[in-house]
């Protein structure tokens, strides 16, 4: 049954699910729903330059994003992504795990103090701390004092690029009451970034953050494609992307196992006794393969980013249904990741379906929690350490437990946010010997 008042990756879904795999959806624009595996990968593999970000959609998203690597495409999307790549690999992104663990300690502390029953909304907690990891990790101590405020205006972005809000900042000329919010929202982010931007150029570079590497890119001889504007672009958009996902997937991720609590039991179990209370290490993470085992699950039920929007530079066909050129192609992992083919029994939280054996022949392409291809999203290993260290504290020194008449419904933003937020309550765990991670070096 099709509601057409429902959320959109709702609708999306119910479409999918009554029609196949290939639907062709009439409308303003008219837009092809993709969501058979085969039909998805050379999309976002093989023919991915064919299918470009030249979409409503991203428009909406420059507003505030810029041409940063999200909303970049073509030459110069390839030219930025071959400069940030190398921030991302996984020595160096395996070194920010003491930084993750001792900013989760601090949040840890304060928990401390409000384990008595009092309610907490889990969802801006999470949001919190993963802006302090991103500000942190990527650039360094400058973005502290501006914490609270730049999430606060990066909130007032995180809308739906399809809401007629957030498609009127196309025209934000027009004086409505939330183009009038969004200007003075990206006015101040800008002052915010430049103002980092520009202080750390006048006190040099040597912090090896991103910031860092930016600016040594602005700096370097023979560099074209990067400018002053370009970095705030790529700042903003890894300020943005960095949190907002890892703070989605712990959000989620604790709602299902206050939900399970015999999914719970058996990681805090298999935690307690690999790490006898300890903050983990990226190296102890292969040593609690369950732990990414409920990540992963928590990641096919709520992607973080729930749909991808594409447009096709030439005629496709796929299994015979044409797709023509300048069509728009729209790729659901919320509706991919319930395909009844490749995930039986769809709705169940079921972390065992991640078992190293039981994914033998499942279809590599009905899993796109980051995407895929030269297009996979450049943070994901960052967004799959920094959930699980954060989780493996909390799970090891509380028990979360959503509180029962609060209503959970997910809402399709930029990313798959709870409606109403995620409202719970903590108690304290039985004492496990507590080693506070060392400051980082």
């Amino acid at each position: 049954m099709l509601h057409l008042g429902a959320e959109l990756h709702v609708l999306l879904h119910g479409l999918l699910r009554t029609y196949g795999d290939f639907v062709r959806w009439r409308g303003f624009h008219d837009v092809y729903l993709v969501n058979h595996p085969d039909f998805i990968r050379p999309i976002l593999t093989r023919d991915y330059r064919h299918f470009s970000k030249r979409t409503i959609d991203y428009r909406v998203l420059a507003q505030i994003m810029g041409n940063g690597l999200v909303t970049n495409d073509g030459p110069h999307w390839i030219q930025q992504r071959k400069l940030i790549q190398p921030m991302f690999g996984n020595h160096r992104v395996n070194g920010f795990d003491g930084t993750i663990n001792t900013l989760t300690s601090s949040l840890m502390d304060e928990w401390e103090t409000r384990a008595g029953g009092e309610t907490l909304r889990i969802d801006r907690e999470m949001s919190r701390l993963t802006f302090r990891i991103v500000g942190a990790t990527l650039f360094g101590s400058d973005l502290k004092r501006h914490g609270d405020e730049i999430a606060e205006i990066l909130e007032v972005a995180n809308l739906s690029p399809l809401e007629i809000r957030a498609l009127m900042t196309l025209c934000s000329w027009v004086p409505t009451p939330y183009n009038l919010k969004w200007r003075r929202a990206v006015r101040r982010l800008d002052e915010i970034v430049y103002g980092l931007i520009q202080a750390r150029r006048r006190r040099g570079v040597g912090h090896e953050d991103i910031l860092d590497h930016l600016i040594h890119a602005l700096d370097e001889s023979g560099y074209e494609g990067m400018d002053v504007k370009q970095m705030r672009d790529e700042v903003v958009t890894l300020m943005l992307a960095g949190h907002e996902t890892s703070a989605n997937a712990l959000a989620w991720t604790l709602y299902l196992l206050s939900a399970h609590p015999d999914v719970e039991a058996r990681l805090t179990e298999s935690l307690d006794a690999t790490l006898n209370g300890a903050p983990a290490t990226a190296d102890d993470l292969p040593r609690v393969p369950y732990l990414k085992q409920v990540v992963q699950e928590s990641m096919r039920l709520y992607p973080p980013v729930w749909s991808y929007v594409r447009r096709a530079e030439r005629q496709e066909e796929f299994n015979g249904c044409l797709l023509p050129a300048g069509a728009h192609v729209i790729i659901v992992p919320y509706s991919l990741h319930r395909h009844p083919e490749f995930w039986p029994d769809p709705e169940r939280f079921d972390p065992g379906r991640f078992d190293p054996n039981a994914g033998e022949g499942r279809h590599p392409f009905s899993y796109l929690p980051f995407a895929a291809g030269p297009r996979t999203c450049i943070g994901a290993g960052m967004a799959m350490l920094e959930t699980q260290l954060v989780l493996a504290q909390i799970l090891q020194r509380f028990k979360v437990r959503m509180v029962p008449e609060h209503r959970i419904e997910t809402t399709g933003k930029v990313t798959l946010k709870p409606r109403y937020g995620i409202l719970a309550t903590l108690s304290r765990r039985p004492a496990v010997r507590l080693r506070k991670p060392s400051a980082p070096g």
